[in-house]
């Protein structure tokens, strides 16, 4: 009795975990896809050389920082579409969806313009030369061509994770997988009669996929029972109810993934300047963060859907009981990460361990030590991922805003004082750096438990 009393408290009915699993687990594979195709081609280049590794990770970082604002302001449409499905306006749900690839195509010139600050953050962060010279090469590509189909490929995504059916996501990011997974090894290393392209065969790869991405979701989006469902023939004209519900809620989550990520590209930008091993050490370092961090952004997506969809059908309740069920689910797989980072650090190094490199011993004894020193946050992070999704998914966008910058900026500056000021040796500026994390997922925590999101009304007629 008292198992079958913990699975229903717990698992059944509306917000348990099972209905949220049901959207999530397509988005975690989702998510874990795209981890999986940067976490493998910096794999590949760490066999090139550690440097080539170092430069993807900067340089792609900075792109993705570049696209941060419109992704998050077009991405927004997510939380949108699933209030106008909770509610039934299904036909409103595809008009949302072309107002978000309006905004797509309007923002890609102005990406393209600033690739020169792309440049010039290479240069302001002291890098090596070397290194220098390929973070070009690979950003580039990654501006004019990664960023082209990310932008037209976050619409259909939205629209699918909006109305629950995550795994038409998880197909098309399995689609892209595969196709990076042939042409990284191909172009990388120059099998089979090909160049070897190094660095920038992995950005060629990684193009290919993104474009595979795209295609495969625009396709699922125009299968005829999908186009009569939601009435998409009818959806492609301008709707100003609709652009200006996605500019006033969306260009707060935009703002606050810029903030984000600027910062957060600039504390790496700050570690790399100490040098090519430890620009290497904290590559590895960051490279299973990712593998922490990202998979559950697949999780922060179906709880900012299901709070989204339960409000939509005025069921505050099992908005609530959703956040609950994705803490309890990250408590599970941030828990397991933590005990990996604390407890096999030097097998995650040895991985990235390349065919030839003089003073990989001198990497390998900064990553080991840097590894383990992240298992202080994995849990922390969860909060914030479910915490911080709940909140958007129910409008409270501005606040997050705000937070978030404060939070990062202000770690941000505790690492600038560290790394450049101080003068801090880079174990000992590590240290700081992730002692600064646990207090994000605490500040988002105790906004959820304030309830002060609960009064956000995103649709006209609530």
């Amino acid at each position: 009795m008292r198992l079958q009393y913990y699975i229903q408290k717990n698992f059944e009915g509306d917000g348990g975990i099972k209905q949220l699993w049901a959207i999530a687990y397509p988005m975690i594979l989702s998510s874990g896809f795209e981890t999986f195709v940067m976490f493998l081609n910096r794999l590949m280049l760490s066999k090139v050389s550690p440097i080539q590794m170092a430069a993807m990770l900067n340089a792609g970082l900075t792109c993705f920082t570049m696209m941060t604002f419109f992704l998050g302001l077009i991405g927004y449409s997510s939380a949108i579409t699933a209030h106008l499905y909770g509610a039934g306006r299904k036909n409103d749900c595809a008009k949302m969806t072309f107002q978000s690839l309006l905004l797509s195509m309007l923002s890609y010139p102005i990406i393209i313009a600033l690739i020169p600050l792309g440049y010039m953050s290479f240069k302001i962060a002291n890098h090596s030369p070397v290194q220098l010279d390929i973070e070009k090469e690979y950003f580039f590509i990654s501006m004019i061509v990664i960023s082209f189909f990310t932008l037209l490929k976050t619409p259909f995504a939205s629209f699918f994770s909006g109305i629950g059916r995550t795994n038409k996501i998880m197909t098309a990011n399995f689609v892209g997988l595969a196709i990076n997974l042939i042409f990284a090894y191909l172009l990388i290393f120059g099998k089979f009669g090909l160049p070897r392209l190094e660095i920038r065969g992995a950005a060629i790869a990684i193009a290919l996929s993104t474009f595979a991405n795209f295609a495969t979701l625009l396709f699922f989006y125009l299968r005829e029972e999908n186009v009569l469902e939601f009435n998409i023939r009818e959806s492609f004209k301008f709707d100003s109810n609709l652009m200006k519900k996605l500019i006033r809620f969306g260009f707060p989550s935009g703002l606050e993934f810029l903030i984000n990520m600027s910062a957060f590209t600039s504390m790496v930008s700050m570690f790399h300047g100490y040098g090519e091993i430890v620009a290497s050490a904290v590559t590895i370092a960051f490279s299973w963060d990712m593998v922490s961090f990202v998979p559950m952004v697949g999780l922060q997506v179906a709880v900012m859907t299901l709070v989204g969809q339960n409000i939509g059908r005025k069921n505050l309740a099992a908005a609530i009981r959703s956040a609950y069920s994705g803490m309890k689910i990250v408590i599970f797989y941030s828990g397991t990460m933590l005990l990996l980072f604390l407890f096999i650090p030097s097998l995650l190094a040895e991985i990235f361990r390349p065919e030839r490199c003089e003073y990989w011993e001198e990497i390998r004894n900064y990553a080991i030590p840097m590894v383990m020193m992240m298992s202080v946050y994995p849990i922390s992070d969860g909060f914030l991922i479910v915490f911080s999704g709940a909140i958007r998914g129910a409008g409270d966008t501005s606040w997050a805003m705000f937070a978030s910058a404060i939070l990062h900026w202000s770690a941000a500056l505790i690492t600038w004082i560290v790394v450049k000021e101080l003068a801090l040796q880079p174990l000992f500026s590590w240290g700081i750096f992730v002692l600064c994390f646990p207090f994000f997922g605490l500040t988002f925590f105790l906004r959820f438990l304030s309830g002060k999101w609960k009064d956000k009304k995103v649709l006209a007629n609530e």
